[in-house]
């Protein structure tokens, strides 16, 4: 199977998630008072869900420009973490390749991809295609919710909501296939959780992100965790 055939086939069921969370984030934007144009536009030259999320609530509730940028600044952190641990992969592509990679680089895109690179793959037509996919189908949805959703109070009624949920849970359950996986899953989703919990919300993911190779070095026992470092270059 080809590395493009292959993203496709292990990532369908977050491509197909992203559809309806892309769906939500524009009937959301929408009832924030963003046009469709600009609702559409954000998703075209942003392309971080969460950050996108955020900017609609808080223009909801009539925050600044500044405000906005700074939650949105601080909610990306943690694209410094997912690049760093990209880089080596990337290494031997030009700079407008990588211009290219970092634009798509998402959650989704990370986890997809750094799971390919772990099981020894040096090729970034996988994380290519995947990412590309993953920006057509947030896009897609967005415009849809936009434009047939502008008139649709309380989505999460119909359970459209739990779409975020349910695109890591299958970002998990394809990302997993050892123990120390499932030990960093399990720890990253606690120090998350807990830092939820006390109203933490923007800094979660990126303590998470940080706690996360602490834990990759304290819970590695096994050869085969070592043999497939996600670190490794091919």
């Amino acid at each position: 199977m080809t590395p493009a055939r292959a993203a496709i086939a292990e990532g369908w069921p977050v491509l197909l998630t992203s559809v309806v969370v892309g769906i939500t984030y524009g009937v959301v934007a929408r009832q924030s008072g963003l046009s469709v144009a600009e609702a559409s536009g954000s998703s075209l030259l942003v392309f971080a869900g969460a950050a996108q999320f955020a900017a609609v609530g808080l223009l909801r509730e009539g925050a600044g420009t500044l405000e906005v940028a700074a939650s949105v600044l601080l909610i990306n952190l943690r694209h410094l973490l997912m690049a760093a641990s990209l880089r080596p992969h990337f290494a031997r592509a030009s700079f407008v390749e990588r211009l290219g990679l970092g634009y798509i680089l998402t959650d989704e895109a990370f986890a997809m991809g750094i799971g390919h690179f772990r099981r020894g793959h040096g090729d970034l037509v996988y994380y290519a295609t995947f990412g590309t996919l993953l920006w057509l189908c947030w896009n897609i949805g967005t415009l849809a919710g936009a434009i047939f959703g502008a008139g649709l109070e309380h989505p999460e009624r119909y359970g459209i909501d739990f779409a975020i949920t349910a695109t890591f849970l299958a970002i998990v359950a394809v990302g997993v296939r050892h123990r120390t996986d499932l030990v960093v899953a399990v720890a990253a989703g606690i120090v998350a959780g807990a830092l939820r919990l006390v109203g933490a919300t923007t800094l979660a993911v990126v303590v998470a992100g940080a706690v996360a190779p602490i834990v990759v070095l304290l819970a590695r026992d096994e050869p085969s965790d070592t043999a497939e470092s996600p670190f490794r270059t091919r």
